[in-house]
């Protein structure tokens, strides 16, 4: 009994002492990981290697195999600082420093794709432990590709595939740089060898099978779809590629068979596809009755919801989506996707204060929620309040900053309010691989030609326009084209566009500038009419039609078109706005008035309504109401350069110090602008600094001589005493209009 006694006691102390052991304790976290890593469980493959790494901090494989269940899980950046740490703990850590140089050459930097083939020459040297030498040369061939080494690259490849001949990915890889290089009967010959390496390599045939369909031999590509298939019966990019191929072909019902089967793969994330295609058809009804039935059977499946949801809604069957949504969140009130979902509902139904509640719903349960944030800026927007639109889209940034929508979006409220300097210091700001877009390129466009960098947009749009046909950039070359006075050429990129989209809002307007600009009257109603007729359903295209038609004296033809405009949408203010603004044009002031107030009434953040109204009161010398008008303006929008200038020039007799910090304000946002000098010139004249105001309506005058400039100058030089210069620029200012004296009477001595 005591011999058994000692010898458990014995086994116990082993036991212990095995533990206190780091490196046997490292050992059993790195078996129990890989096991976790055979079985895909990479949340728990990672707890086991961090384990590791606490039992041993100097042992570089934790850190690497680490690295491997980040990418497992699709967490690249983790998983590269983790192989950068492996390669810092060993540098001799090939494997290590393969993953690390691997994940390096993804950069288009050349300090980072240098270093990459630094570490992996290292590799290649042997000095370190042995990695595969096929991923080492491929890795330093897409390196070299990137560096503009094609030579060294293919180079590279043929070696690897010298050594290793049934490679996919060198084969793949050299093939991809043959077809770019315009050799197509080469990249063929190396995608066949590799499929005869490789017989039974269903990933061998579809790489061939597409490079026939990148050249559109789809007889060629689907017999090799086909034998992928066979070998691989789950293969999705097959069976996607095989689809399309049948689609096009005009097989219907055997492409619908084949996203049939795509759509049954486990695991594929390809369920929706067959509903997908059903829709494409037109076969709606199908697609929504399949979708709800995936919506039903995977309940916590947010995008199998999201699809529903888009269904019902371009179904028109907006009650289904929210009476869906509805019951999603009786049975759970903080079901953050839901209340995301119907608060789109509601921002495609025009209705910004429910979308907003479910929004803020969203931000309680998750403060950091950029969706909600984004979706917030959509209803700001529809409200006609750009700066709470902006705020909420630099919260999205802030939370988001790969958000390339958000920040292309403010980046065009920023221009649309003036401040195009500060839009593209954003848009630069952008990380690197979102500049080559053509959302991108156009956006910043926008900004060049509010900054008079015409040429540099030009030169840009032009560029960009190599890559494909984009309306948007081909209407900014024609914007070029018509500061550059080829008013011809304008008109000609301006009829092109509209001929594809009828609805293209911008190449309407450029089309009526061009016209105008080569007095070309007549063709420019022309063009307009023929907009009315072909956009009878668009409120948009009404009410720019209507703009242009108000512009050219057509007033009758324009009211006609606003208020079309206004029973198609009769949820927007801006056909209430166009009315006013034309009726203040026919002197029906009172009309005006009244409209602008219900605007106003429902919503009284309405910069567009706010800023009518100021001009109207100030029209009628209603001096007072329209201080409140541009100052509602100003609390909405600080940066507003039109109100804070206003607001100044009609504050200066009433509260001189806001005067003034409106008018330095304007001056700071829009330095040289002869009206602001203007108005700083008058503030500095009421404050009864006349020097001042000399310094600042001096310069205004010699930029705009206007006649009422003059005879502010004029005015503010008797006051200095000057009285020579101050008759001088009274004479003139008097000589272009002699009723100076009585509509400028807040001059006078």
């Amino acid at each position: 009994m005591q011999r058994k006694i000692l010898v458990v006691l014995g086994g116990i102390a082993l036991f212990c002492s095995c533990s206190r052991d780091p490196a046997a304790k490292e050992a059993q976290f790195l078996a129990r990981g890989r096991k976790y890593l055979d079985q895909k469980d990479y949340a728990r493959a990672a707890l086991e290697f961090r384990s590791a790494n606490q039992a041993n901090p100097r042992d570089a494989e934790p850190w690497y195999q680490l690295g491997i269940a980040y990418l497992g899980a699709k967490q690249p950046d983790n998983a590269y600082i983790a192989f950068l740490k492996a390669t810092q703990l060993n540098p001799n850590h090939a494997q290590a420093q393969t993953k690390a140089a691997e994940m390096m050459v993804q950069s288009q930097q050349p300090e980072v794709l240098q270093e990459a083939v630094k570490r992996l020459n290292q590799v290649m040297s042997g000095s370190g432990e042995s990695a595969s030498q096929a991923e080492v040369l491929d890795a330093l061939a897409i390196a070299d590709m990137k560096l503009k080494k094609p030579e060294e690259a293919v180079e590279l490849l043929r070696k690897a595939l010298s050594k290793f001949p049934s490679d996919l990915k060198s084969a793949g890889a050299l093939a991809a740089i043959q077809f770019e290089q315009h050799n197509f009967a080469d990249a063929e010959e190396t995608l066949k060898k590799a499929a005869a390496q490789a017989p039974q390599s269903a990933q061998a045939a579809l790489a061939l099978a597409n490079l026939y369909l990148l050249e559109h031999k789809a007889l060629e590509a689907e017999p090799e779809l086909r034998r992928a298939i066979q070998l691989d019966s789950s293969n999705a990019a097959a069976l996607l590629s095989l689809g399309a191929l049948q689609l096009q072909s005009g097989r219907e019902a055997e492409a619908e068979e084949t996203y049939r089967k795509a759509a049954a793969i486990p695991g594929a994330n390809l369920s929706h596809i067959h509903a997908a295609f059903l829709f494409q058809q037109g076969r709606k009804a199908e697609a929504v009755e399949e979708l709800e039935k995936l919506a039903k059977a995977a309940k916590a499946d947010h995008a199998a919801r999201l699809r529903l949801v888009g269904a019902y809604v371009a179904t028109g069957r907006t009650d289904d989506a929210l009476h869906y949504l509805a019951d999603l969140l009786q049975s759970n009130p903080k079901d953050t996707d839901a209340l995301l979902l119907r608060g789109r509902v509601y921002l495609t139904l025009s209705r910004p204060a429910d979308a907003e509640k479910d929004l803020q719903a969203v931000l309680r349960i998750q403060p950091n929620s950029a969706d909600a944030h984004y979706g917030l800026s959509r209803a700001e927007g529809m409200r006609g309040s750009e700066k709470d639109r902006q705020r909420e889209l630099n919260e999205v940034l802030r939370l988001n900053p790969e958000s390339i929508q958000a920040r292309i979006e403010l980046a065009r409220s920023q221009i649309g309010g003036g401040k195009a300097q500060a839009a593209l210091e954003l848009l630069e700001a952008a990380p690197k691989n979102q500049k080559s877009s053509a959302a991108f390129v156009a956006a910043r466009n926008w900004a060049l030609l509010a900054l008079n960098r015409a040429e540099e947009a030009g030169a840009a749009a032009d560029n960009a326009l190599k890559a494909g046909r984009v309306p948007e950039l081909a209407l900014q070359r024609g914007i070029v084209k018509l500061l550059k006075k080829d008013f011809a050429g304008a008109r000609t990129e301006a009829q092109e566009l509209l001929r594809a989209n009828p609805a293209d809002a911008g190449a309407l307007s450029l089309a009526i500038q061009a016209c105008l600009a080569d007095k070309q009257n007549a063709l420019a109603e022309e063009i307009l009419k023929e907009s009315e007729a072909k956009n009878s359903g668009s409120a948009q295209m009404q009410l720019i039609a209507g703009e242009w038609l108000r512009r050219l004296g057509k007033t009758a033809e324009a009211r006609k078109a606003f208020e079309t405009a206004r029973t198609l949408n009769p949820r927007s203010a801006d056909a209430d706005l166009a009315l006013a603004a034309l009726d203040m044009q026919q002197g029906k002031i009172d009309a005006a008035r009244s409209a602008l107030t219900a605007v106003l009434a429902a919503n009284p953040k309405n910069e567009g309504a706010n800023l009518i109204l100021a001009e109207l009161e100030y029209s009628q010398k209603n001096f007072a109401a329209a201080v409140v008008h541009f100052d509602a303006v100003v609390e909405q929008d600080p940066d507003n350069v039109a109100a804070l200038n206003a607001a100044a020039y009609l504050s200066a007799s009433q509260d001189i110090n806001t005067a003034l910090k409106y008018a330095q304000h304007a001056a700071e946002l829009a330095p040289g602008n002869p009206a602001i000098e203007d108005t700083l010139g008058w503030v500095y004249y009421r404050k009864g600094d006349y020097h001042k105001a000399v310094e600042f309506l001096a310069p205004s005058v010699a930029k705009q001589p206007s006649a009422v400039r003059q005879f502010h100058l004029a005015m503010a030089y008797f006051k200095t005493g000057d009285r020579d210069l101050g008759q001088q620029y009274l004479s003139k200012a008097l000589a272009q209009d002699p009723n100076l004296f009585k509509t400028e009477e807040g001059w006078l001595p």
